[in-house]
Formats: structure tokens, sequence, C-alpha cells
């Protein structure tokens, strides 16, 4: 027998070998619990879905679903534990758009390649920020903040989640387009941000809506306005960035569900049927409406586009802005 008709056997023997491992190993997920990774802590928007998806899913699959908050490092830390988790299905991140598509521009070096080292899920929803301050605060309106920004140069503080996140860059975006100067302080996660307004210790966030809402109804927050290109109808009343006199500022923001590269195509498939079967489900999607965020449970590979998209729309902003990690 040729040399050359043996490679090619033994190409087949060890293709259908993988693809009998991959069905079998499909068909056998998940075999223990699932690890779902978050990059920020407890309280903000990314562990509130992360928490919606596990409850699902634990009855749906079968399996535990644990929520592991991993804060810290504009979500390196929580990115970085899964693209070197063993691609079985079992360690997953939950993450939302601005970590994880604006980190590739800001950051000299990652621990991990944000195209290489995932495999995309499913886009589980789009959700706006808004502006809010404290309820004690003189500022009630956009105009009051540019007003009084402009009075008190660097006085007026802005809360983000951390460094290169969207919370932080949406106060950049304003700072540039209305000529302002504000003092960015950075936490570890939209909820310990939140908690940092509502005792008043900074001026105001660029909060996302869903880690807002508990503030908002409890009063320990007020909205001066919604970053979506439309009022929301949680909050009919507050009116839009544009409506209150400065348009070319919205900020909405996607949060994902990932696996390490490597993990078999079937056992994505199965994840993202699954995950699309909860986000359409009348309960969860009412849960989603109350927190102001719009479900959406799209397929793999486009979601996959969007996040390739994304990686290039902020680098190019990210360049002709100057900023850096750090700032």
């Amino acid at each position: 027998m040729h040399d050359s008709l043996k490679a090619a056997i033994a190409l087949c023997i060890a293709a259908a070998t993988t693809i009998a491992w991959a069905q079998r190993g499909a068909a056998d997920f998940p075999s223990h619990p699932i690890r779902i990774v978050v990059g920020y802590a407890p309280g903000g928007t990314t562990d509130i879905f992360s928490r919606i998806l596990g409850a699902h899913l634990t009855q749906s699959l079968g399996q535990q679903v644990i929520v592991d908050t991993r804060p810290g490092a504009a979500a390196q830390i929580a990115s970085n534990i899964v693209a070197k988790a063993t691609p079985d299905g079992h360690t997953l991140l939950m993450t939302p758009s601005g970590s994880h598509t604006i980190n590739p521009s800001l950051y000299k070096k990652l621990p991990y390649d944000t195209l290489k080292d995932f495999a995309p899920i499913t886009l589980v929803a789009w959700v706006t920020n808004l502006i809010v301050t404290h309820p004690t605060s003189p500022i009630n309106t956009l105009q009051d903040l540019i007003t009084f920004a402009k009075a008190k140069p660097g006085q007026l503080t802005y809360a983000s989640s951390g460094n290169g996140t969207i919370t932080h860059l949406a106060g950049e975006m304003l700072k540039s387009l209305v000529n302002i100067n504000m003092v960015h302080v950075p936490y570890k996660g939209g909820g310990v941000a939140l908690v940092a307004i509502a005792a008043n210790e900074t001026s105001i966030m660029f909060a996302a809506l869903p880690s807002a809402t508990p503030f908002l109804q409890s009063k320990r927050i007020k909205p001066l306005a919604v970053m979506s290109p439309q009022r929301v109808s949680v909050l009919p009343d507050v009116p839009t960035v544009a409506e209150a006199g400065v348009p070319g500022i919205g900020v909405m923001e996607w949060y994902g569900a990932f696996a390490p590269a490597g993990t078999p195509r079937a056992i994505i498939e199965k994840l993202n049927a699954e995950i699309a079967r909860i986000v359409r489900k009348p309960e969860a999607r009412a849960r989603f409406a109350e927190l102001g965020a719009d479900p959406v449970g799209n397929s793999a590979r486009e979601f996959a586009k969007q996040v390739e998209s994304d990686v290039a729309m902020w680098t190019k902003i990210v360049r002709s802005s100057g900023a850096r990690a750090g700032d």
C-alpha cells in the first residue's frame, strides 16, 4: 500500500474518531455542574443575567449551574479563566460587549486572544445605559450636569464598572462631545459603582439599566437621561440624551455567552438552543423586560460576526480617542 494512501486512511480514521467523540460528548453533556464565570462583582447586570440563565439551565439540563464572580482587571481575570478552561462546555463566560470587545484595543497585551480563544454561543440580550445621580443632587437634567461641570471643572466625578468598560468610555464620550472635565472613578463592577452613587460618594454614573433598576425602584438614585435612540418602556418619563440636548452619544451594550475555543460544535449548538429557548420563554422575557433589557438568543454564527464587527469598531474609536488602560 502506498504511503500516501496509508496517510489518507489514517486521516479518515482520525476524523471519524473525532466526530464520534464530539457526538458522544454532546450526548453526555453536561456530565457535571456547569460554571458561568462573571468578570464583575455580584449585583451588576452581568451577574443578574447569569443568574437568570443559570436557574433555567439547571432545570433544563439536569445539572447545577453555578455563577462564579471573578471581578478585576476589566474582566480579564474571568475571561482568562474561561480561555484556559477545558473545552467541554462546563466552563462558560458571560460578559458585556464593553470589556470583551474594547479590551483588545485598550490594553497593549491581554493574556488571551479575544477572537481566537473563545467560541461564541449566543448574544443573550441588548441593554441601554442611562445617566444617574444621587436623589439629593442639585443636578436634575443632563443640561444641569453640563452647566455644573463647566462652572466647576474637575469637581464632578463619575463612577464606572471598571477601566475600559462602556460605563467608562460613555463618560469620556460625553466629556469630549460637550467639552467638560469630569474625574473618572472605576469600581469592580456596576453594582458596586451604583452603591457608591446611592451613598453619594460619586456624582454620576453611566449605568446599565438592569443593574440600576433596583436602585431606581427604591429611589436610591435618580435618572437624568437614557442613552438609547428611543425612550424605554420602564422609564417612560425619562428623556433620551438626544431629547436632553446632546445628540450623538447613544450607548447600548450586548451581553453574551462564550465557551473556550475548541469546544465541540455539537455542545455549542446544544447550549445555543437551550439559551435561545430560555430567553424566549414568557417568564424569562417578562423578567428581562422588567430590567429594561431586550433578549435576543441568536445563532452562534450571527453572534461571532457581531463580536468581530464590534472589536473592529472599538479599535477605531479607542485609537481616535487616545484612551488607554489606567485612565
